[in-house]
């Protein structure tokens, strides 16, 4: 798998935001999930994100990660993460900035690999026991 490091700050205050962690974090899922395919991860926008989140799925709200996947034999799809919302959230959970960042985009990756939370309880489980196994790795 290779990531397609696809950064877009739509934000006029300029916010930066450490990826350093993603070479690491390519490994642990190319190696989970025998992946071959490229990942695009794109910073975007509260506006931006929620009309996306209007559109696709009808939700007029803002939300902190979407997930869009291709039908393509080189590429799994893309993640697009709301760096205001990343931003909020990790000041609400006394986190890291770069700590919610990280669980959006492994919460963004597994979509794409057909978790879906929203499913069953059961799917909520597996979805976040195996977002907190792949934190693990990443962080140790």
């Amino acid at each position: 798998m290779s990531m397609n490091y696809k950064l877009l700050n739509l934000n006029k205050a300029g916010q930066v935001a450490d990826f350093s962690w993603l070479g690491n974090l390519e490994k642990i899922v190319r190696n989970k999930f025998k992946l071959k395919k490229q990942i695009s991860i794109a910073l975007i926008g509260e506006r931006e994100i929620k009309n996306l989140n209007r559109f696709y799925r009808k939700k007029n709200k803002i939300t902190d990660v979407l997930s869009f996947g291709v039908a393509n034999d080189y590429i799994l799809g893309e993640v697009l993460i709301c760096t205001d919302q990343a931003r909020r959230q990790a000041k609400t959970k006394k986190q890291t900035y770069r700590a919610e960042l990280q669980l959006l985009t492994i919460h963004g990756i597994l979509h794409l690999l057909g978790y879906d939370h929203e499913k069953s309880i059961k799917e909520q489980v597996r979805q976040e026991t195996t977002e907190n196994k792949i934190l693990v790795d990443l962080n140790t």
